[in-house]
């Protein structure tokens, strides 16, 4: 295969689930040389991953990474902070492809660790939308549990922490966020007694704020302090994460210095998690789609009494909009709402003006018209992100936002780039 072939071959295969078992025998023998992180949990897989990637990328270990995402898998799967060699991601579509069609998350999974190996990776840090293909990798002596909260499936965050929790395994040492809901941390600690897997769980009193500039973010966490891309209380707390990933590995014989971990985390930029693409006007794109994501979204805009902004909506799903409308609204997910109703923010607490809609392209009508219905906004619905960007710009006070998908956000800082 080419290499559009091998990204048209990965995008074309169907969502669906694997029998983790079935899958090493796919894996040619040096992925056994590789020792994995495998990150689980709803939100902050992304930075916690990437972060990790960079410390281990400053100590001069040869290391890689993947990502689950929107982008082709050539860009996803990362080796000492470059795209995969092409050759090497070639070789592993033709091989998938000798044998029964695989579901794309586990075929993903393969073909990244598959890449690794054969590129001589001794360590890889690889997201796990499916915790329970964890399975699938060799050797696993440290491994995390980010944020968990609802996914718009409606699941519980009971079920959604169980389900993560089969990240663990026997003897490896799991870091999870903190300030994780009880009911989450109380699943979590179970997983972890049943398959005898020690759970590190960052204290939050450890992290300091230094800074409260507007969009800037220095934070210290037991004494590590760094300027970090990412802004807010959660992304803190993804960057603690990746400091006690960074001390569980070398608990497990991984040489890793303070240096290393304050240089890698500092080194991390931010393609689109609250990311500022500029202040005046304000343009800001976040590839929130979660409510507990647009919660913390709506806290950073607040903290820095931001107002008259546009905002940009593009749902890659149907699947949970309603309540991730609702916490954009009011800055509170849905639980939250439920607690304390007294809380809750008006309309002229927004940080919104005007609010465009963007479905999915290709979604049917019958959608849109279910996606309209459940807004909570007064917004216009608008045919593609360009469309939309444009008349965001036109009828802004202060500038523009966009949210909703990584594919939403990605999409927007092309087309902004290029105005």
């Amino acid at each position: 295969m080419t290499i559009q072939q091998a990204n048209q071959y990965f995008a074309a295969l169907p969502d669906g689930f694997a029998d983790p078992a079935q899958l090493g025998a796919l894996l040619p023998a040096s992925v056994q040389q590789v020792q994995f992180v495998g990150v689980a949990g709803t939100a902050g897989k992304t930075a916690v991953a990437r972060l990790l990637a960079a410390i281990l990328h400053a100590q001069g270990i040869r290391a890689g990474v993947y990502h689950a995402g929107c982008e082709p898998l050539a860009a996803r799967i990362r080796v000492d902070g470059k795209p995969v060699d092409e050759a090497l991601l070639c070789r592993a579509a033709d091989a998938l492809a000798a044998h029964e069609e695989l579901p794309l998350q586990a075929a993903e999974l393969v073909a990244a660790a598959y890449c690794f190996g054969e590129a001589g990776c001794t360590l890889a840090v690889v997201e796990l939308p499916d915790a329970g293909l964890a399975a699938v990798l060799p050797k696993m002596p440290v491994c995390a549990v980010t944020a968990v909260g609802p996914d718009g499936v409606s699941r519980s965050v009971e079920r959604l922490a169980a389900l993560a929790g089969g990240v663990m395994r026997k003897e490896s040492i799991c870091v999870t966020a903190p300030e994780q809901p009880k009911a989450v941390l109380s699943e979590l600690v179970v997983a972890a007694g049943k398959c005898g897997c020690e759970l590190v769980v960052p204290d939050p009193e450890d992290i300091t704020f230094l800074e409260a500039e507007q969009f800037a973010s220095r934070v210290d966490y037991g004494g590590y302090t760094v300027p970090l891309a990412f802004l807010g209380r959660h992304a803190a707390g993804n960057a603690a994460m990746a400091v006690e990933l960074a001390l569980a590995l070398c608990r497990k014989g991984v040489d890793i210095s303070d240096e290393a971990i304050l240089d890698g985390i500092a080194a991390v930029d931010n393609r689109c998690s609250i990311r500022v693409l500029s202040q005046r006007p304000l343009v800001i794109l976040d590839a929130c789609r979660t409510p507990q994501q647009a919660s913390a979204l709506l806290r950073v805009l607040n903290m820095a009494k931001v107002r008259h902004m546009s905002a940009i909506i593009g749902l890659a799903e149907e699947e949970g909009a309603e309540a991730f409308f609702s916490a954009l609204e009011t800055g509170l997910t849905p639980e939250e709402q439920k607690k304390d109703k007294s809380t809750m923010p008006g309309m002229s607490d927004n940080p919104f003006d005007k609010v465009y809609l963007v479905t999915p392209t290709g979604g049917d009508d019958a959608m849109t018209e279910r996606l309209t219905e459940k807004a909570k906004f007064h917004f216009e619905l608008c045919a593609t992100l360009a469309e939309a960007v444009e008349l965001a710009h036109a009828n802004t006070r202060r500038g523009l936002l966009v949210c909703g998908s990584e594919a939403a956000a990605l999409e927007a800082a092309a087309l902004l780039e290029n105005r």
